[in-house]
């Protein structure tokens, strides 16, 4: 990584370089060939990011521009009128563009890395905007009550710091979970943070006769956009957009005590700061609380939809066959035994076992086993009524539940079908026959007896052992 390394230590240089040189010589040219070094790094990474996820980088790049003219525009100021910032000016217009842009790219690597860790992002968010009011409330607050900023001054910072925030939180959130964490990703968080220390900083540390902003809050932004640099220029900047992993996300008692805790965080501070008489802006903090109780009850809902999902996941395994999907044993039973209790007029049951499965398995080999299976359970789902029932019962055996004569006997004909036509499994056509044992209830039955009785009627059947046939036999 030549290159990167030959950008990192130039601009480390020129950051360096504008802290030793006194404040009042003419430094602006080092914010230029920062910035402007920014520009060429970003189109780097243009050429590395895979078409179609490049929206990011050119949002960085239309950011430099900004900040180029910014800057431009701060560099007359100083050389005509002896300004040290473009605070105030129209110079400040293009640089809170740029600002703006920068976050709308974070945004977007958040959105493309994060999209299988919604929920931590989610998390991170709420934690940030919340820590934020209570920055806001305890530092921010006081200090621009005490430089006499306007209403409008105080909506801006607290704005800008919470927006900024909250995609430092989410970068945070994808920079270091997971086991695919990438150094771009890493570096353009420092970046951002480095920005929002900037931004806090440039809030605090303002000449109270001037109102000018401390020169040595430019250091801060320098930095940040060596770091925008690095993160361009790093090789594993062509995977920033590349989705991370899904980490485990449970709806645990500790997790909602922590979504609870974030959100009731800053009306707490807030409110425990007017019973002391210190200064707070009730407006801010209910527009922060009010960011973060949809956040709270979007994670809440996200986490009990994962919860519902993985119930009906667990359900599945427990009464599914996983080769054909049709309902197991367990099911099959629960079914038949629901059915009886309910009301067993007309009910039947056709026990199933397939003759001349074991040669197929043993000739072709047990995929060839698998694909004939499979093969079964499809024709005899297909057509099913409503109410009726197909299961694997195990091994080569189905077990099938209907109401009625005329639904046994179309049900009947579907297995002549299957019996009297040949199969594909693997590749290879197969003729199997098939034995099949009816029974049907009796007012008094219970799961086991008739289960049994068609059990047996099966093995009835299959005495006739004739291969590509279908062998019925009834039970009494």
């Amino acid at each position: 990584m030549p290159l990167l390394s030959l950008y990192a230590a130039t601009n480390a240089v020129l950051v360096v370089l504008y802290g030793l040189l006194p404040a009042e010589m003419n430094r602006s040219w080092i914010f230029l060939l920062v910035t402007l070094g920014a520009m060429p790094a970003i189109a780097v990474a243009l050429r590395r990011a895979p078409a179609g996820a490049r929206q990011a980088w050119w949002l960085l790049l239309a950011s430099m521009t900004l900040y180029n003219i910014g800057n431009v525009m701060w560099l007359w100021l100083v050389l005509a009128d002896g300004r040290t910032t473009g605070d105030g000016s129209a110079a400040e217009f293009f640089l809170t563009g740029g600002s703006v842009l920068v976050l709308g790219s974070a945004l977007i690597v958040v959105v493309q890395r994060g999209k299988r860790d919604i929920g931590g992002i989610i998390d991170s968010v709420i934690s940030a905007l919340a820590l934020t009011g209570i920055l806001w409330d305890t530092l921010l607050l006081p200090a621009l009550s005490d430089q006499g900023a306007t209403t409008g001054r105080e909506a801006a910072v607290f704005v800008n710091v919470l927006v900024m925030a909250g995609t430092l939180g989410a970068l945070l959130r994808i920079s270091f979970a997971g086991s695919d964490a990438l150094a771009s990703v890493r570096l353009l968080t420092l970046a951002v943070g480095i920005a929002l220390f900037g931004n806090v900083a440039g809030a605090l540390a303002v000449d109270p006769a001037t109102g000018a902003r401390a020169d040595w809050t430019n250091i801060t932004y320098l930095a940040a956009y060596a770091a925008l640099g690095c993160a361009a220029l790093h090789p594993s900047v062509a995977a920033v957009t590349r989705p991370g992993e899904a980490p485990v996300d449970n709806l645990s008692t500790g997790r909602l005590a922590f979504l609870g805790t974030m959100m009731a965080l800053s009306p707490l501070v807030g409110g425990g700061r007017v019973i002391f008489g210190l200064p707070t802006d009730g407006v801010l903090i209910a527009i922060s609380s009010a960011a973060l109780i949809p956040l709270v009850m979007i994670r809440i809902a996200r986490l009990s939809s994962a919860r519902r999902r993985a119930e009906r996941a667990l359900h599945r395994m427990a009464t599914s066959d996983p080769l054909t999907g049709l309902p197991n044993r367990a099911a099959c039973v629960d079914h038949l035994t629901e059915a009886l209790a309910s009301d067993p007029t007309g009910l039947a049951v056709l026990f199933c076992d397939l003759d001349g499965f074991k040669p197929v398995n043993d000739r072709l080999g047990h995929a060839a086993g698998d694909d004939l299976l499979v093969a079964v359970a499809d024709h005899l789902r297909r057509d099913l009524r409503d109410g009726d029932l197909v299961s694997r019962f195990g091994g080569d055996e189905f077990v099938i539940i209907t109401r009625g004569d005329q639904a046994v006997d179309v049900i009947a004909d579907r297995i002549r079908t299957l019996a009297a036509h040949p199969l594909t499994a693997a590749g290879t056509e197969v003729r199997i026959g098939v034995s099949v044992g009816i029974a049907h209830a009796h007012p008094d039955d219970t799961t086991d007896g008739i289960l049994t009785r068609a059990d047996l009627a099966m093995y009835e059947a299959k005495k006739a052992k004739t291969i590509g046939a279908l062998s019925l036999s009834v039970a009494a």
